[in-house]
């Protein structure tokens, strides 16, 4: 018998040949959709954390160094090199007819303001170098004198009489009161501070060359003298002093915004814009009512009254970032001392930052 040797094949089963159906890709897009939704749910959130903390960083760090200037200098205003009142105080400069002082230095407060009541008002009112700056209606303006911080002292190599001038030494190491090459400190047009525990002497630096205390005809300020009018100890120290204005004015932004600043100008020098973002300054001053050398009270410039008598100074900015961000707008008011700020309405994150600061070199009240 003969038998086929055809090889039999197994039918595949339907279900093995089957694709998806509707119903299950319909199930699969709504899956992935929403995947895909939780994916750029998260990554918006996290770009939008990332931005505000950003900004924040950004306005803190800004609020910080604004203040940390201004302290640096307060602090130091008023340095006579000793920490108790010297007793003889002496000048050899002429009447401070200009902006060569910067609205003065012998005889002036180590610190007083200016407060804003808007509308271009001020108390006191503005000297007229200052107003020049154009400083912002709604801020206060601070004014501090003290030693320049970026210059080390020089010394006095021998003692001195009370007729004797001052140059500094070929070195620039030593201040010598004998004629000689003026070095080290630039002596065009500072104002210089000779001290010792004993007494303090403010004069005027003339050109390169000569003896930096003598009478200028034609300099303003200028000396009176030739002298320091005190007889110095060997190892007492000179040093250039300054006057420097803080103030609050707009930046140079691309049309049609603006970005108020803080603004510093120091001495004869420009005015230079320290750093963005600083909308408002107000200012406060802790004034001794009793003579006790102890803050009585908080006032603002227009009521200090005794510039002689402020001990310490309060400070208070309003800070924004420099880009707006976001979609919501800043519907917030802030406070700034007794000032309140209205709603900006803007997308731009802000922040009041305030600080105390003390006058270490406070003058003793007699």
């Amino acid at each position: 018998m003969h038998h086929s040797s055809r090889l039999m094949r197994t039918p595949t089963p339907k279900f093995r040949m089957a694709g998806f159906s509707l119903v299950e890709l319909m199930v699969a897009l709504g899956l992935s959709l929403l995947l895909l939704a939780g994916v750029v749910a998260i990554f918006s959130s996290s770009r939008v954390a990332y931005e505000s903390t950003d900004q924040l960083s950004r306005v803190q760090e800004t609020g910080r160094f604004a203040l940390d200037q201004l302290s640096r200098h307060i602090r130091s205003a008023g340095f006579t090199g000793c920490s108790r009142q010297p007793t003889a105080i002496a000048s050899a400069l002429n009447a401070d007819t200009n902006a060569t002082l910067e609205y003065g230095f012998f005889g002036s407060p180590p610190v007083m303001g200016y407060d804003t009541a808007g509308s271009g008002t001020w108390s006191p009112a503005l000297h007229p170098n200052i107003a020049a700056l154009t400083p912002s209606e709604d801020s206060d303006v601070l004014v501090v004198r003290g030693a320049r911080l970026d210059v080390i002292p020089m010394q006095v190599d021998e003692d001195m009489v009370g007729s004797d001038g001052i140059t500094l030494d070929p070195t620039g190491e030593l201040i010598v009161k004998s004629a000689g090459s003026v070095n080290g400190i630039d002596p065009d047009g500072n104002v210089l501070m000779a001290y010792s525990c004993e007494g303090v002497s403010f004069f005027f630096a003339n050109a390169a060359g000569t003896s930096l205390i003598r009478p200028v005809s034609g300099t303003i300020p200028g000396n009176t003298t030739n002298s320091t009018s005190y007889p110095f100890l060997k190892a007492a120290e000179v040093v250039p002093v300054e006057t420097v204005v803080y103030y609050i004015d707009s930046a140079s932004a691309p049309a049609p915004a603006t970005m108020n600043s803080l603004w510093r100008k120091v001495g004869e020098g420009a005015a230079e814009e320290l750093v963005q973002g600083v909308e408002r300054m107000q200012i406060e001053y802790g004034v001794d009512l009793e003579g006790d050398r102890v803050v009585d009270d908080y006032r603002p410039a227009s009521t200090v009254g005794n510039w002689d008598r402020v001990l310490s100074v309060r400070i208070a900015m309003l800070v924004s970032a420099v880009q707006e961000y976001g979609n919501d707008r800043d519907t917030r008011t802030y406070q700034v001392l007794d000032t309140v700020v209205p709603a900006p309405l803007d997308r731009r994150l802000r922040e009041v930052f305030t600080t105390t600061v003390s006058i270490r070199n406070r003058v003793r009240i007699e």
